[in-house]
């Protein structure tokens, strides 16, 4: 049912065994003197971030670049939330308690935040689900976080109870339904909890209920997941996309919410339906790749007019190769699905896709900036995932190269050490987690220690 117009181009397609898996320990990816710079490079950024009057410095001065409202302290996304949990994770990674106090100060100063600017969202990088994903990260060693932590997810919860998802009236809001903001993200963060309670439970089913109806087609014929040119939240979109448009990004697109059903499932979630809704949203993936010279890929969305027969999307530009759009993102959730459904052909294709990215040439992949979000701390992070569950010789001699990458841009002058740059290639100095100098550090801790980095949860690609 999967097979691909071209020949598969990897190296090994075998994954390790699910019972290996449980038992494999995270290692570092990195030769010695590498991981020896890396580690400097991160000490650097980490030394930089220590005063919160320098960070709010350049918070404003970002603000300003950007044209954005960069606010709400306590969002996963960016600002102190993020940085406390950077400093947390680095304690543990690096066994050094000098950063201890550090992450405790931010997350104070996080939680102040949320007096000016409440969490009224439950989602995971613009709302609740994400501080309070880093409240119990903190929890883990201070139980007196316990009581906060079951005040936020009960909130969550209700939210999520109280809210009317389906909307059999209009296409949805991809806002609904995305990693960011929607029900993929606020999903991934309950299953994740250890000892839900009704409420929380009554609150996954809802969500998953709605991800299944998502998977579906409506009256019309037209799948549910359509973003109709009445739900757009840009007048610019209506210029691209006169009928509307199908989202094949895994931050903003239906790569989130079949991750998030397949990660569910493999989390012991298992509901009716949503089995066939991993494989309908898979399949729909999949039928809708494009190819290149070097193999399989995807466009970043798929305009409605383009989208009745493969001749006409065929002729889309592919997406950037990056986790918020593009192959490497989509390839995940392709590997979870196989997951869920012991697929070995998914997990092949998810493979091939991956590795695909890794043979084109670098500037074939629409990557300059080294965040997470849109650039190479996004790629690296999905190779280090499936470096741990596979045994692809050719991901694991990328590692390295894609850290030397994100290297080479790390400037000691700079604010944070690293920048972002927008759509019009402005440079940013942006200390946050998506697109900015935490992320990246995160990420080169990850291929740099024998700590799992269970903060790749946040981006459904575990």
């Amino acid at each position: 049912m999967y097979e691909s117009a071209h020949p598969t181009t990897c190296t090994d397609l075998s994954p390790i065994c699910s019972t290996d898996n449980e038992q494999l320990a995270w290692q570092p990816s990195l030769p010695l003197s590498q991981r020896e710079r890396t580690l400097a490079n991160i000490h650097i950024i980490a030394e930089r971030m220590q005063n919160p009057e320098y960070v709010l410095s350049k918070l404003k001065k970002r603000t300003e670049q950007s044209q954005s409202a960069h606010q709400g302290g306590a969002l996963f996304s960016h600002s102190f939330a993020s940085i406390a949990h950077f400093y947390l994770y680095l304690t543990r990674a690096l066994s050094e308690q000098r950063w201890e106090e550090h992450a405790y100060t931010y997350l104070r100063l996080a939680a102040q935040c949320t007096h000016q600017y409440p969490l009224e969202k439950p989602g995971l990088f613009d709302g609740s689900s994400g501080f309070s994903l880093i409240l119990s990260a903190f929890s883990e060693d201070e139980p007196r976080y316990a009581d906060i932590c079951h005040q936020l997810q009960q909130q969550i919860a209700s939210q999520v109870i109280t809210k009317s998802w389906e909307n059999q009236d209009s296409s949805v809001v991809a806002s609904d339904y995305n990693i960011v903001s929607g029900a993929a993200g606020i999903l991934r963060y309950l299953i994740s909890l250890p000892s839900p309670d009704a409420l929380i439970e009554n609150a996954i089913l809802k969500l998953l209920g709605y991800l299944i109806w998502l998977s579906s087609e409506n009256t019309t014929g037209c799948k549910n997941w359509f973003v109709g040119p009445e739900r757009f939240p840009s007048k610019l979109n209506h210029q691209e996309y006169p009928d509307g448009y199908f989202n094949l990004g895994l931050s903003h697109g239906i790569p989130g919410p079949l991750a998030a059903l397949a990660l569910a499932w493999n989390a012991g979630y298992h509901i009716p339906g949503q089995q066939e809704a991993i494989r309908t949203l898979s399949q729909w993936i999949i039928e809708h790749q494009i190819y290149d010279e070097w193999g399989v890929n995807w466009p970043a969305t798929i305009p409605l007019h383009l989208s009745y027969h493969a001749e006409q999307w065929q002729t889309l530009p592919p997406a950037r190769n990056a986790w918020c759009y593009g192959a490497p993102g989509i390839a995940s959730a392709l590997w979870l699905a196989g997951d869920a459904l012991e697929d070995e052909a998914l997990h092949q294709l998810a493979l091939q896709a991956i590795e695909t990215v890794l043979q084109r040439p670098i500037e074939q992949r629409g990557i300059s900036s080294p965040t997470i979000c849109h650039g190479i701390a996004g790629l690296l992070t999905i190779c280090s995932r499936f470096a741990h569950v596979t045994h692809s010789k050719l991901i694991h001699e990328h590692i390295p190269l894609l850290t030397e990458q994100i290297l080479t841009l790390c400037d000691p002058n700079l604010p944070f050490v690293v920048q972002d740059s927008d759509n019009n290639g402005l440079a940013i100095d942006d200390p946050g987690f998506l697109t900015g100098s935490i992320g990246v550090a995160l990420t080169l801790l990850a291929t740099s220690t024998a700590t799992e980095p269970q903060w790749q949860r946040a981006l459904l690609i575990a």
